[in-house]
């Protein structure tokens, strides 16, 4: 499976990020090319906020990172 970042929290996004017109990332403004960057998730009191939100293409640059294996992880057999 690969590994996929989870979107900043809906609360703490700008509303052009909410709103989907805004990279969730980088805040740059989403023109042509958009991708789903999955669903940010939260709620303000009993009312679900979460919201599916979009990434810049090709890949944004403020796109978390996959974390590295340590090398005690390695010793131990861990995984990624």
């Amino acid at each position: 499976m690969k590994w996929q970042p989870q979107p900043p929290a809906a609360t703490s996004l700008t509303r052009a990020q909410y709103s989907g017109w805004n990279c969730c990332w980088c805040n740059a403004r989403l023109t042509n090319g958009a991708r789903s960057a999955g669903r940010a998730q939260g709620s303000i009191g009993a009312h679900d906020m979460s919201v599916e939100v979009y990434e810049c293409r090709p890949q944004c640059t403020q796109r978390p990172r996959h974390p590295r294996r340590t090398p005690e992880k390695a010793d131990q057999g861990g995984t990624p």
